[in-house]
């Protein structure tokens, strides 16, 4: 498992050689899961279907329907464009905060000697904006 160039880079240098490889990987992804979430598809010439469609197409039958379409796109892109989350898997979870929708991305990460669970929790806000943590 390996970190992109930049980031192997700037490990070298700065805060980031503090951190631990795992850290390093954690933070790495959700920066990654940052950029592809946040990200409308057809903004890449290189790779057309990089990011989210346009989620207010996603719309259901039902208010369980839509959480649930969105959270098969939001898993479909995120294993297709961030590799390194094996198994990944996108549930809604319960909101915090009013007009904000909320989804768990759970998945392992191989290491040399081993496989580690990870979690991320993602925001969307109703200004479109994702936030990744």
């Amino acid at each position: 498992m390996r970190l992109r160039l930049l980031e192997r880079i700037r490990q070298s240098h700065g805060p980031e050689a503090e951190m631990t490889f795992v850290e390093a990987l954690t933070a790495s992804m959700e920066k990654h899961l940052r950029l592809i979430l946040n990200t409308h598809q057809g903004s890449s010439a290189s790779a057309p279907d990089f990011g989210l469609p346009d989620m207010a197409s996603l719309a259901g039958d039902s208010e369980i329907d839509t959480f649930k379409e969105m959270a098969r796109v939001l898993t479909e892109v995120i294993r297709k464009y961030e590799p390194r989350l094996k198994n990944a898997e996108v549930q809604k979870a319960p909101n915090r905060e009013t007009g904000v929708l909320e989804f768990s991305v759970t998945g392992n990460v191989e290491l040399t000697n081993e496989k580690r669970s990870l979690f991320f929790s993602t925001a969307i806000h109703p200004d479109g904006q994702i936030q990744v943590f």
